[in-house]
């Protein structure tokens, strides 16, 4: 399996990097993982961490894929047209799953995937055990990760991405974590894509 380290890059991951670094969570949950260019990141920061991700990593991220091409915005990585193309061309022959999982060459002994749709599995994986202490959103722009992730785990810290994404649809995820923040006493700290929630005093 070719490994593809690819991300959209939309910066600011640094404040989750801060909380791994200095916090020092054992277990983090990220929900939607693509092709695991962060879950990577994250592991690679601190060899006592375990990361579970979910994500469907259904065929739908084929043509997703598959649309990049051509569109430097959202190919920077790979500049080279033959690159892209290759590029898309993997995610159809080996799949989003056996990608992403190549990916992680290495830490496959701290990665678990789950193959599945948040929220709707977060409750039965609450039930098997899993006590996240620091939770990664980078899903659906909707509040319902956000308010099932903090009603099953009220002491994990939530961060996430999206912050600037679409700005012409009035930025959905930026919106919801506001929204969230203003409802449970949060404050928000945003940083290009990444935000990060932190209990008000």
């Amino acid at each position: 399996m070719r490994a593809w380290d690819y991300t959209l890059g939309g910066g600011g991951r640094e404040l989750v990097d801060e909380i791994i670094l200095t916090g020092k969570p054992k277990v983090m949950l990220e929900i939607g993982c693509f092709l695991c260019a962060s879950a990577k990141r994250w592991l690679s920061l601190d060899p006592d961490l375990t990361v579970v991700g979910i994500d469907p990593w259904d065929d739908g991220l084929i043509e997703q894929c598959k649309r990049y091409v051509g569109r430097p915005g959202l190919t920077r990585a790979y500049p080279d047209m033959e690159t892209q193309e290759q590029f898309a061309r993997d995610i159809e022959t080996q799949g989003p799953f056996l990608t992403a999982l190549a990916n992680l060459k290495g830490f496959e002994d701290r990665f678990i995937p789950v193959r599945a749709y948040s929220p709707d599995v977060l409750p039965a994986l609450k039930d098997a055990g899993l006590e996240p202490e620091l939770i990664y959103i980078d899903a659906t722009k909707k509040a319902d990760d956000l308010e099932v992730s903090h009603a099953l785990w009220p002491n994990a810290r939530i961060t996430g991405d999206d912050w600037h994404w679409a700005r012409t649809k009035g930025y959905p995820m930026r919106r919801t974590v506001n929204d969230f923040a203003d409802k449970h006493g949060f404050t928000v700290t945003a940083d290009h894509a990444t935000w990060v929630l932190t209990p008000a005093k």
